[in-house]
């Protein structure tokens, strides 16, 4: 009897340790139900857009190359000491291979209009299964009042 107990406590620890995986667990196919991808023609104006609006300070993901390779895990604005804003925002490739993405913000006024030129595209690199942080910093400091974050793989 002792000898059937040896094995299967032995294969008990080796189960519990397998579980200890330090790499980000991704599951995309949540990440995916989640998403609200709406094909439709251009807004036109004065008329209701058949396209759902983008929300403000948000990250979108806009290459499909890398749509289901990358998670933003999360996303900060915060108002420096000059007044500019510095967003921040944390990716994780969800890929057993290093990936390049390449990330830029677009600043805007309280009106909705971009407050400044779009930023410049900013790598970043990403080894397998590892997070990088993405950051920028407007330009301008009071006339910005939100940002969008757009993100695709890197050239």
């Amino acid at each position: 009897m002792k000898r059937l107990f040896v094995p299967a406590f032995g294969l008990l620890l080796l189960g519990g340790c397998a579980s200890l995986d330090p790499a980000p667990h991704c599951d995309m196919s949540r990440v995916a139900s989640q998403r609200d991808l709406v094909p439709g023609p251009a807004m036109v104006e004065d008329e209701k857009s058949p396209l759902k609006e983008m929300p403000m300070n948000s990250v979108s993901i806009t290459d499909p190359n890398i749509i289901r390779k990358l998670y933003v895990r999360s996303i900060a604005a915060r108002r420096t000491e000059t007044g500019t804003v510095e967003v921040v925002a944390q990716v994780v490739n969800c890929t057993d291979f290093p990936l390049n993405a390449e990330a830029r913000t677009q600043f805007y006024a309280h009106d909705g209009a971009a407050s400044e030129p779009v930023s410049a595209w900013r790598r970043l690199h990403l080894g397998a299964r590892t997070s990088n942080t993405y950051r920028e910093l407007s330009l301008g400091d009071k006339s910005v009042d939100g940002y969008m974050i757009e993100m695709r793989e890197g050239q």
